[in-house]
């Protein structure tokens, strides 16, 4: 029973965590767009413009996946395995990971856009160079 607090515990903070950073930077990107123009507030802006925009897509992705992990976990049958608590350690710190690989995608593609070089194959090179960060970091983890 013990065991089943700590590792609800922990997906409810991750997820808390997430809800709130989610809002934070959404609202802090709200009052950042509306009060300065990024294009004339120099780079100081645009780095915090691209930071707030990577910590929104951060949460979504992360609220997402432990929503669908509910889900699935809700619809997969019940299997009587106890996983160790380093065995979960390594799968959170896994799917935080990856979730932050994949929050790393809206920042290069504004940043291809803003040169004006979007195009079908940096398209595909984005894709490829994700494929590959989240394929190191599965294996690594």
């Amino acid at each position: 029973m013990q065991y089943y607090k700590l590792r609800l515990m922990r997906k409810r903070t991750i997820a808390i965590c997430a809800l709130l950073g989610l809002v934070i930077s959404g609202v802090a990107l709200f009052f950042v767009l509306n009060m300065t123009n990024p294009s004339d507030g120099g780079p100081a802006i645009i780095l915090l413009v691209l930071l707030l925009i990577y910590c929104l897509t951060y949460g979504i992705i992360v609220l997402l996946t432990m929503v669908l992990w509910y889900i699935y976990h809700l619809i997969a049958p019940k299997h009587q395995t106890t996983t160790s608590d380093e065995k979960l350690r390594r799968s959170m710190r896994k799917m935080l990971a990856v979730c932050g690989i994949l929050s790393a995608t809206p920042i290069l593609i504004i940043s291809l856009n803003s040169i004006g070089r979007m195009n079908f194959v940096d398209i595909v090179l984005i894709i490829a160079t994700e494929g590959l960060a989240i394929f190191y970091i599965v294996r690594k983890f």
